[in-house]
């Protein structure tokens, strides 16, 4: 008796074939995997850089957009998002000014100065453990002595690579990443400007692609959850990082804290780290106090600094971003552990949006299927 398979049953066969061998070559080729991964989002920065300025200024911009449009004037009422564009423009442009006329040249120094405290830092805390009992707890864990070692070990590295050609290296990077940032805010200006052109787009393209209705409503309403998380988590938490900023560098200048404003914009960059970047930038700044001003003053300074935090973290950052992202705090720290782990710090800095998008495309996606099978409404 002769069988026919039909092709319908081999082609899925085929393709999951092809998926495995591409999956094998791509872990027998990693590094240059990586390499061209690297190569590829480099070649996208600017683009990157414009869709991240665009959730930060999407606030204020909607807010000018607001004011134009209420205008008596029908000629500015009319174009109400081009001025808005224009004010958000020269907004940035002021901003631009004010950091490097008053914040650099504060900054700077300070970074330079907290640099060469390291060193008698680091003895202070070492002389400290080393006049605590030999059978205590902290004694036995030798933190300061591996803290130590890799300081010094960082500091050779950075002493052997300071040559000539590292230098200018590391000039032309730094030039190329900053023209990066000025293009994504060039980029960042016209999407808000034409936002409404370039969704006009993707609908029109979402309905070439996929002919399905059902399967465009889905893809749309995933589209609409990641965009809902990344504004969330970006412009809300760059506004609460604002608040954080001006609080805390507030807060170490009234009680005399070396690097304020240094350790303020810390505090306010790990604000973008659920519940451990404010634990990294408290204990930054209690060790950094302790070994300038003493425990006591450290515990003057905690006090206000932790009674903020609970502020923060229960008042003000659910007001400015008026919908939790409704996430546990296990797999927040499950999620900024892995990808610092692979990514590094820009890893946990992403770990929890990405960690928020899967779980909301996995939740709509089991509401998808309860839908299509009413079994499952059952359980």
């Amino acid at each position: 008796m002769k069988t026919n398979l039909g092709h319908s049953k081999w082609f899925p066969v085929f393709i999951l074939a092809l998926i495995l061998l591409f999956i094998y070559n791509m872990l027998g080729n990693f590094a240059s995997v990586t390499a061209e991964v690297s190569r590829f989002l480099n070649v996208l920065s600017p683009l990157l850089y414009g869709i991240l300025f665009t959730y930060f200024l999407y606030i204020p911009h909607a807010f000018f957009e607001r004011l134009f449009s209420r205008f008596k004037l029908k000629f500015i009422s009319k174009r109400a998002r081009i001025c808005a564009t224009f004010l958000t423009f020269i907004f940035l442009v002021a901003l631009i000014i004010v950091v490097i006329s008053v914040v650099l040249p504060v900054l700077f120094p300070s970074i330079i100065d907290l640099i060469d405290s390291i060193p008698g830092y680091v003895t202070f805390l070492t002389g400290l453990v080393q006049n605590l009992p030999a059978d205590s707890f902290w004694a036995s864990l030798d933190i300061i002595g591996t803290i130590t070692d890799n300081v010094t070990a960082m500091a050779n590295q950075l002493i052997s690579a300071a040559t000539l050609e590292q230098l200018a290296l590391g000039i032309i990077s730094f030039a190329s990443e900053l023209l990066n940032i000025v293009l994504g805010l060039v980029i960042s200006l016209y999407i808000l400007m034409d936002r409404d052109r370039i969704l006009d787009f993707l609908q029109k393209l979402s309905v070439a692609v996929f002919k399905s209705e059902k399967r465009r409503t889905r893809i749309t309403r995933y589209v609409h959850q990641i965009n809902k998380v990344l504004f969330t988590f970006i412009a809300s938490k760059g506004l609460d990082s604002i608040v954080n900023l001006v609080v805390v560098s507030t807060l170490l200048l009234i009680f005399d804290v070396p690097f304020a404003l240094l350790l303020g914009i810390m505090a306010a960059v790990f604000n973008f780290i659920p519940y451990l970047g404010s634990l990294i930038a408290v204990i930054t700044i209690a060790l950094i106090t302790v070994v300038t001003s003493g425990v006591g003053h450290a515990v003057q300074v905690l006090i206000p600094l932790f009674i903020f935090q609970q502020l923060d973290g229960n008042f003000i950052e659910p007001r400015i971003m008026k919908s939790s992202l409704k996430i546990s705090p296990i797999l927040v720290i499950i999620a900024v552990v892995v990808g610092g782990a692979y990514l590094g710090i820009v890893g946990m800095f992403l770990a929890v949006p990405i960690a928020v998008i899967i779980k909301q495309i996995l939740l709509e996606y089991m509401d998808h299927k309860k839908e299509d099978d009413p079994k499952l409404n059952d359980q």
